[in-house]
């Protein structure tokens, strides 16, 4: 029994699975118990165990999680679905926390927004907890579990499931990537839509034998013997929470990311979409034109980052590679050394990245390519001592996206008319894809499909919607291939 309200038909905490606790810890998720007469569908489910939010400390959420949303415009028959898979690095944010009305009632599809397993519940190789073939990506196989409910179910919702689109941001958008990639997600989705989610660079998928490394280290942590799973299942929630997972690793970055090396991504990412490996369906991709000053903000907030730490950043993230890499990303070029930092993080694991993989992607199947480029896009960020100014920044798209407030993040009530304007067109792209393939449609800017040999990416920009040919050089990408 879920809520109807302004042409629009709400309904919340869907179990898509069973609860993963007690034994199913660390396992792949089961069906959901069925249950007899109605079921109070008006209110969202938990979301899955996370740290609090930045400063409250605690956490949020429970083990108790696998639930899902779903909004449909009343009548609908057979209509496009659109399956959101939300962000937050593996570690944090919630189905719940997208409020899918906007989207529905303008575009006429249906939006399903879903959680899945983070942290180390999620994500979690170690020793013992080997299952079959698989251990770790128990996230990403949630994922997969919804996109079966889908499937099996959202015709009831009116929407057709011979016609999903599975959409994503940052992890939500590198889950899809590695969805792609994965056996177990063949025929599950349609389509697929990637935003800021490159699942290729080394800090976003680990190799099993790596992450099993850093498992055993994080049980031991946990006072558990090596291969105790036993153990483990007994260590409470909250505590996994607390125990930093042991290594040395950039600032901000994912400590307990999907793996490759087991049956759910047999191989890495990069080696499937190289190959062609991968579930063909047809991609919409892109990145924002300043990425990384969302991530470098915090590593300086009253003053601006000194330059033996930015140089100490790359040099972790690149290693020998980093002398040239500094030369060219030199912090004289810019107002802050913080600005340096973010233009580095932006085009070496964003921009570039995400056009190395819609590059490849484009051999095998129809693949269109985008960048968000509203450097005065909303935000409640506040400037710190390294980044001045957020620009296009990381998730900057969201908002347009869905059209509604992200709390701590934007609000669409901020938007300029030349904006709202934008954000209109950026839905209709999203929700044209999620019909046909194609996001083009009557009234819309021309958006040619990718081909390597134009490289066509399309600028998204307030007054401003057209390709450009322009995207490699502009982010320096010949540096960073590898």
């Amino acid at each position: 029994m879920g809520r109807e309200a302004s042409g629009l038909r709400v309904w919340q905490g869907i179990p898509y699975a069973a609860p993963p606790v007690g034994d199913r810890r660390w396992r792949a998720p089961q069906p959901a118990p069925i249950w007899v007469g109605e079921r109070d569908a008006s209110r969202p489910g938990n979301v899955c165990l996370q740290r609090g939010q930045l400063g409250s400390g605690g956490t949020r959420g429970s083990e108790d999680c696998l639930y899902l949303n779903v909004y449909a415009p009343a009548g609908a028959t057979r209509a496009p679905v659109m399956v959101w898979i939300h962000g937050g690095s593996f570690r944090s944010g919630a189905g719940s926390d997208y409020d899918g009305r906007v989207l529905a009632r303008e575009q006429g599809v249906i939006v399903v927004t879903l959680n899945y397993r983070l942290g180390p519940l999620g994500f979690l190789a170690a020793p013992g907890l080997l299952e079959g073939r698989t251990t770790g990506n128990y996230g990403l196989l949630d994922q997969q579990a919804a996109l079966r409910w889908v499937r099996e179910n959202v015709a009831a919702f009116g929407g057709d499931p011979a016609n999903v689109t599975v959409f994503g941001e940052s992890a939500g958008g590198m889950s899809i990537c590695d969805q792609l990639a994965a056996p177990g997600a063949a025929g599950l989705f349609d389509r697929a839509i990637l935003q800021s989610g490159p699942c290729t660079p080394a800090i976003n998928t680990v190799p099993v034998a790596d992450a099993l490394k850093t498992g055993a280290a994080y049980a031991r942590a946990l006072g558990c013997p090596e291969g105790d799973a036993t153990c483990l299942r007994a260590v409470p929630a909250e505590r996994l929470l607390a125990t930093e997972v042991p290594g040395r690793r950039a600032p901000g970055s994912v400590a307990l990311p999907p793996v490759y090396g087991d049956a759910v991504l047999p191989r890495s990412p990069q080696e499937a979409f190289q190959t062609g490996a991968v579930n063909r369906v047809p991609v919409l991709i892109g990145s924002n034109l300043d990425e990384g000053t969302l991530f470098v903000a915090p590593l300086g907030r009253e003053r601006d980052l000194p330059v033996w730490q930015y140089w100490a950043l790359v040099a972790l993230l690149e290693r020998w590679n980093a002398p040239r890499l500094l030369v060219h990303y030199a912090s004289r070029d810019y107002d802050t050394v913080g600005l340096a930092a973010a233009a580095f993080v932006t085009d070496g694991l964003f921009a570039c990245p995400v056009n190395d993989i819609t590059r490849a992607l484009a051999r095998f199947m129809p693949v269109y390519a985008y960048e968000f480029r509203d450097r005065n896009a909303p935000s409640q960020l506040k400037p710190t001592g390294t980044i001045p100014r957020y620009g296009a920044y990381h998730a900057a798209e969201l908002i347009s996206v869905f059209g509604t407030p992200l709390t701590g993040l934007a609000d669409p009530a901020q938007f300029t008319p030349l904006q709202a304007d934008l954000a209109r067109i950026i839905r209709a792209y999203w929700a044209n894809f999620a019909r046909s393939g194609n996001p083009n449609g009557l009234g819309l800017p021309q958006w040619p499909p990718f081909n390597s040999v134009e490289g066509q990416v399309l600028t998204l920009e307030p007054g401003r919607v057209a390709p450009t040919t322009l995207f490699r050089q502009e982010h320096r990408c010949d540096l960073w291939d590898r």
